[in-house]
């Protein structure tokens, strides 16, 4: 038999050297490859020379093999066809001008596909007819008629697959039909990741885009409102830092919370769960300097991460403390500008007596939550809240304020923001006994603090 590859010395029909460096391969170092038709090995030697931790080569023809063996005596050659492929995984499977030998071109492809490593690559050279139709045309050959692809032929072929047409091959003498490669890697779930800040308008682009494209998209706000009504199962440390901190307008500093604890990948497992083995488009805030922490989960969790950034456009909203914060601290300076109306139309503020009720406390995960409402004297929510629980005593500033229109209507307040719930961490154990009595007072300073306000309904106990 004549020979076919060309070494240093030993001319063959094939243009081995132009066709390796046509390949592209990728590199070897430390990986597993595999040549399907490997001829005298040329390919396996250089597997080996790159650096390549186990090199095995077939082929049908006895004298090829023989001499591979004799040429490269430290890779691994069988005589034997492709209908039995040795069992991978291989991190590189190359075939290179032998798929139109096959009987069954698509099936030979799949079946190299299902012993390629997961990260690997099927790289194929082969012969694509140029002619528009899908379809497999037979060429006449100097020495037989055999089937080649067209290009809508090959994309059908791979349509499972994640594939890259990396250029033309090197033309041999009596090609009837140009040679490319292609190389071939298993198809991933893509992650689109979409976790700027608010207002940069994620959920907008979400819409517009994947939501058209019937793309799943995970909302991240969702997912964080879901673990704080417990309808999702969580790590407890998760679930119970979520609770701790849920408030719908401070999702953001929620997450923040949870990438700062070091729980982050904990979320990102929940979102990868909503998702499902699929595309999706994740629609989260993430801190920027966590950013490459959900990328590197993401992938790990066997998808294809796509990290979009982009400008945010017209002026940037300001954090939700900050707006809360200077929305009480106009409607404070209206006291002090002028007369202010009440409910009852009066230009003058009816005289009030500093009044408050606690309405539910709870104890969940060791965080003692407590809501209700309260007004001094001005008919203002008070600006520090004094918790005695059993022999502690907490004195907080920071708690969420809320809209009670029902307490305004009673009390003929100028307002509804008198509402609050408080949430701090105790000592003492996990239940309410253990706690001793909860009472609550409230002032605008430390040092003018009424109360305790009036208990009403029950408590509630919540391991």
């Amino acid at each position: 038999m004549s020979p076919y590859q060309s070494f240093p010395g030993a001319p063959g029909d094939s243009l081995s050297l132009q066709k390796l460096r046509a390949l592209r391969l990728p590199s070897l170092v430390g990986q597993s490859f595999l040549d399907v038709g490997c001829n005298e090995g040329f390919f396996c030697g250089y597997a080996r020379f790159d650096g390549a931790r186990q090199v095995v080569g077939i082929d049908q023809s006895e004298s090829f093999i023989d001499q591979a063996r004799a040429r490269f005596p430290d890779c691994e050659f069988f005589c034997q066809t492709w209908d039995r492929i040795p069992p991978g995984p291989f991190d590189v499977i190359l075939l290179a001008s032998a798929l139109h030998y096959a009987k069954d071109q698509a099936l030979l492809i799949r079946t190299l596909m299902a012993e390629l490593a997961p990260e690997g690559t099927l790289v194929l050279e082969l012969g694509v007819h140029e002619a528009t139709s899908k379809e497999w045309i037979a060429v006449e050959r100097a020495s037989d008629a055999r089937l080649f692809p067209t290009w809508r032929q090959l994309h059908d072929v791979l349509v499972p697959y994640a594939w890259k047409n990396i250029g033309p091959s090197a033309m041999q003498q009596g090609d009837s039909v140009p040679r490319h490669v292609i190389h071939v890697r298993h198809r991933k779930p893509v992650a689109y990741l979409l976790m700027e800040p608010s207002g940069f308008g994620k959920s907008s682009i979400c819409r517009m885009l994947f939501e058209r494209a019937a793309i799943k998209v995970v909302s991240g706000d969702t997912v964080i409102g879901r673990i704080a009504e417990r309808r999702i199962l969580v790590p407890p440390d998760l679930g119970a830092l979520v609770e701790a901190h849920y408030s719908p307008v401070r999702i953001d500093q929620v997450v923040g919370n949870v990438a700062t604890a070091g729980l982050l990948r904990a979320l990102v497992d929940v979102w990868l769960n909503e998702a499902g083995i699929q595309d999706f488009a994740l629609d989260a805030f993430v801190p920027s300097e966590f950013h490459q922490e959900v990328v590197d989960a993401v992938s790990a969790s066997g998808f294809m991460p796509v990290k979009l950034s982009w400008d945010r456009v017209g002026q940037h909203l300001p954090p939700n403390e900050a707006v809360l914060r200077r929305a009480e601290e106009y409607f404070e300076s209206l006291h002090v500008a002028g007369p202010s109306t009440n409910a009852s139309g009066s230009s003058e503020m009816a005289p009030f007596k500093a009044a408050g009720t606690v309405e539910r406390i709870i104890i969940e995960n060791g965080t003692l939550v407590i809501s209700g409402w309260a007004f001094d004297e001005n008919g203002e929510l008070p600006h520090w809240l004094r918790l005695m629980v059993g022999t502690q005593t907490i004195d907080v500033s920071e708690f969420e304020r809320q809209l009670r229109p029902d307490v305004q209507r009673h009390f003929g307040l100028s307002h509804a923001l008198c509402g609050f719930v408080v949430k701090v961490r105790v000592n003492g154990g996990g239940d309410l006994p253990d706690l001793g009595e909860v009472h609550v007072f409230g002032g605008s300073t430390l040092q003018d603090l009424q109360g305790p306000f009036r208990t009403a309904g029950y408590l509630t106990r919540s391991h």
